[in-house]
């Protein structure tokens, strides 16, 4: 008896339970009181949880996408990361434990599944919350065993949950592997003893399967017809003398025929070979005259050991050497998709060189025509200062010169028009106030000049270092716009190599 409130929350009906014995859950039950397995939810969380999931990012029509795009969803990528890091032998070992990454945070994410196949089962069956997540999950391992040459159940065993077919009793089988011929003797020699077919002659008779030697069987009478065709014990080697017992079978020359209608001769007198697959009882009746060491040594095995699980080993094995080959092949395809691209970057890089080297030789050669009309100008306006202060120089002596002719001048007219009536003590006094007047002058002129000077020097110095500051800031300007020129040139490059890089490089950047 159900107690709860009834909840209408679609147009098909829908019930909220609380059952006693489970705790709650949601049961959805069709108009017609038919309980939809599908639709059954655990928990309230795992309803909002599930539903989260397949409106997220979890797209059902995966069809359209790859396998490799499908394993990097973000619910299984952890998983595939971790066997990405596993052997083949590691992924099959039945007891290591895996968690299902489609019931993470969900009721069944702690619980734990003993190998591949049993969280594969329940991937496959699960039928409660994520549904199709699960399902995904299933699809994908079982492409990612295929590609990786193996399978969740390791060769020889079986795991399901149904029964099938009774067992049957093991086969056993002769190992290593042996076709028994019949009637290779032909006739007795000079002592009445049987002689028959050699070695190397039976081996050759039958070299289309691979047989790697042959034996006979002798007794008291010499060859006893009976000889042995001993392949190499190898499920391949099995399969060739299976190979030849049945084309005895399809000859009508088979165990049955020699032990029932045996027929020795054909007509015309050549004996016919009779051959069939070897029997413990067979070799025993082989070794029935022979001792110690001359007898044939041999075993009885188990065919679904040594052939059926050899087989599948041996296809397993196939399949995984076709999945390394491919990847060798897709890893000598990027190779060679690398070594194309870094061929076509060397080339550009060549070029590139190539162009800056004569832009430098350029640069040289014009910074070498500036450097020598510098050097011209400079050249020039020393010249043009050199006649200056010569020019300077001149003016100053003649400066000097008048100067001194002037003083001269004065003492000359001095003594040369003595006045009678003056006294010479007065003409002294006049001779030395005039000389007294230009000496002044001349202190005024000297004291004036140095003050010229000074300011001549102070202006130098102002525009040697304005000029200074000058060739400071254009230099720092110069070289600012060198840095900014090499960081546009690494920019550029870059994204010149990024344009010829290979696709996969660029999707992994």
């Amino acid at each position: 008896m159900m107690v709860g409130r009834f909840i209408r929350r679609s147009p098909r009906t829908r019930l909220e339970a609380v059952l006693p014995s489970s705790g709650l859950h949601k049961i959805q039950i069709l108009e017609h009181g038919v309980v939809d397995d599908d639709d059954y939810y655990e928990s309230d969380t795992a309803d909002e949880y599930d539903d989260d999931i397949l409106s997220d990012d979890f797209d059902s029509d995966t069809s359209v996408k790859s396998h490799d795009a499908r394993k990097k969803n973000r619910w299984f990528n952890e998983l595939f990361e971790c066997m990405d890091s596993l052997t083949v032998e590691q992924i099959n070992d039945t007891e290591r434990q895996w968690h299902c990454p489609a019931c993470k945070g969900g009721p069944g994410a702690i619980d734990w599944f003993r190998g591949l196949q049993p969280l594969i089962a329940h991937a496959k069956t699960k039928g409660a919350t994520r549904v199709k997540l699960h399902r995904e999950l299933a699809q994908l391992l079982e492409e990612e065993l295929h590609r990786r040459g193996t399978s969740a159940v390791p060769a020889g065993e079986m795991f399901g949950k149904w029964e099938g077919l009774d067992e049957r009793t093991e086969k056993e089988i002769v190992w290593p592997p042996m076709v028994v011929i019949m009637n290779t003797r032909h006739e007795k020699d000079e002592n009445d003893k049987w002689m028959g077919m050699g070695n190397q002659e039976l081996l050759d008779y039958f070299s289309s399967y691979a047989a790697v030697k042959a034996r006979h069987s002798y007794g008291p009478q010499g060859h006893r017809g009976m000889s042995l065709l001993i392949f190499e014990a190898s499920a391949v080697g099995y399969l060739e003398a299976e190979r030849l017992s049945k084309h005895f079978e399809d000859n009508g020359r088979d165990r049955d025929s020699w032990e029932r209608k045996r027929v020795p001769f054909y007509p015309g007198g050549k004996r016919q070979l009779y051959g069939f697959m070897a029997e413990k009882r067979d070799l025993d009746n082989f070794n029935y005259h022979c001792q110690g060491k001359s007898k044939l040594k041999f075993e009885v095995r188990s065919y679904q050991e040594m052939v059926v699980r050899q087989l599948k080993q041996m296809s397993e094995d196939n399949q995984q050497l076709l999945w390394f080959k491919n990847r060798v092949a897709k890893e000598q395809r990027h190779s060679k998709a690398l070594e194309a691209s870094f061929g076509l970057v060397s080339e550009k890089l060549r070029k590139m060189q190539e162009e800056n080297r004569i832009v430098r030789l350029r640069t040289k050669k014009h910074h070498e025509q500036n450097k020598e009309e510098m050097d011209y100008q400079e050249q020039f306006f020393k010249e043009q200062i050199k006649v200056i202060y010569e020019a300077r120089d001149a003016k100053e002596d003649d400066f000097e010169k008048i100067q001194q002719e002037q003083r001269e001048k004065i003492t000359q007219q001095s003594h040369a028009n003595p006045s009678s009536a003056e006294d010479p003590r007065v003409m002294a006094e006049a001779i030395a106030k005039s000389i007294k007047l230009q000496d002044k002058e001349m202190e005024e002129f000297v004291s004036q000049r140095e003050k010229l000077m000074k300011s001549h020097e102070e202006r130098m110095s102002e525009m040697k270092s304005r000029h200074l500051q000058e060739e400071l800031a254009l230099k720092r300007r110069h070289w600012e716009e060198e840095v900014a020129v090499e960081e546009e040139f690494n920019i550029e490059e870059s994204k010149l190599m990024e344009k010829y890089m290979p696709a996969e490089l660029r999707a992994g950047q």
